[in-house]
């Protein structure tokens, strides 16, 4: 029993410091450093394309998934056109969209208390119930699922595109070669 909440309290405290540096990332001038940025950009697409075939198995999941990914998109873009760039000291820094990013970071952070109030309360009701009430609530806890997909693939398509974008202005802005993107 202990050692399950040494656990939980780790767990907790890597997801508080996560979600503080994803925080971070929203307020004020960053630095732009576009290894960092390419690495992130091939994470998010990886376990972003993991998630959409998972929920391409399912009807209400590939809907849910395809509306998150468009949603992460206009976001994207929106967000791109409001970033500021300056050169400090020849590095290259931009500001993003405070309001977006925190808005995506919000989405992010309400799915994952609303994933764990969810099985706080099917521990609660001892796991799923055999019988009709059991496949509704199967289906209830599937569809919560599904649309939960949706909301985490917003991050992921936002993040993916929006690290292109900000990598293509400024590779326009610094004169350098376009690198492909």
């Amino acid at each position: 029993m202990n050692q399950h909440l040494d656990t939980v309290i780790i767990i907790g405290v890597l997801i508080v410091f996560m979600i503080y540096r994803r925080i971070r990332r929203n307020i004020g001038w960053q630095p732009l450093k576009s290894r960092k940025m390419m690495t992130r950009i091939t994470i998010f697409l990886i376990i972003g394309l993991l998630f959409f075939v998972t929920g391409a198995m399912h009807p209400i999941s590939l809907i849910s998934d395809v509306v998150g990914i468009l949603i992460g998109i206009i976001l994207a873009y929106y967000s791109g056109t409001m970033t500021q760039f300056e050169q400090r000291e020849g590095h290259w820094y931009y500001r993003p969209s405070t309001m977006i990013g925190s808005f995506v970071t919000f989405l992010f952070i309400g799915r994952i208390i609303y994933r764990i109030y969810q099985m706080y309360l099917l521990g609660q009701s001892g796991g799923f119930q055999a019988g009709q009430s059991g496949d509704v609530q199967n289906m209830n806890y599937a569809i919560g699922n599904s649309w939960g997909s949706g909301l985490i693939l917003i991050m992921f398509a936002y993040y993916v595109l929006y690290y292109i974008i900000i990598l293509r202005k400024n590779y326009h802005k610094s004169g350098k070669k376009d690198i492909g993107l």
